[in-house]
């Protein structure tokens, strides 16, 4: 993308604000830690303005590492004791506060590990127990949890959901193109 994708507007909102009020919209999240790296000052900027005390926001300044630096700043900035981590990504705004009730009831139901997954597919965020936030803080690379979500398989339990918006992921202009006046819902 040319331009910063998280900046830009889908449905007439940023994509990482949309994100942010998501999560915020529910009351099980403790917190919402926005890690910024390249554009910091932008993403920041999109977010003013949001007052919820459980918004932080934390700098990367080896996001160009790939995203696992940013998931272990995220999971480094996490409360103690935390005992659940949702990731989500923040080209990735079409998942409902809904979906994410979802898969924290599945990991309080006893979840190690909860993917949202429609028809097979599967997408984010993720819910990953407070148990894997030290693994978390090592991260490097571009593969993100993916790795832990693969070793971990039989801790990974699948929350079949009603709609498949938390599919769409936003990596071109392509993908933009076909969102950015929002998708269709069943």
């Amino acid at each position: 993308m040319e331009r910063k994708k998280e900046l830009l507007p889908v449905d007439g909102e940023p994509m990482i604000r949309t994100v942010v009020r998501k999560l915020l919209g529910s009351a099980r999240i403790d917190e919402v830690i926005v890690v910024l790296g390249y554009e910091a000052n932008g993403v920041g900027a999109t977010l003013s303005g949001i007052t919820d005390e459980r918004l932080e926001l934390i700098g990367n300044g080896r996001y160009s590492e790939g995203m696992g630096t940013s998931l272990a700043r995220a999971a480094q900035a996490c409360l103690w004791g935390t005992n659940a981590i949702v990731v989500a990504l923040g080209d990735a705004p079409f998942f409902s506060t809904e979906d994410v009730k979802a898969l924290l009831d599945a990991h309080a139901g006893g979840a190690a590990i909860a993917v949202p997954v429609f028809q097979g597919r599967r997408g984010h965020p993720v819910v990953l127990d407070g148990s894997f936030r030290e693994e978390l803080e090592g991260l490097t690379g571009d593969t993100g949890a993916r790795q832990i979500l693969e070793r971990e398989s039989a801790s990974v339990v699948e929350v079949e959901l009603s709609d498949d918006g938390f599919l769409v992921d936003i990596d071109d202009p392509d993908d933009y193109e076909a969102v950015k006046d929002g998708i269709e819902t069943p």
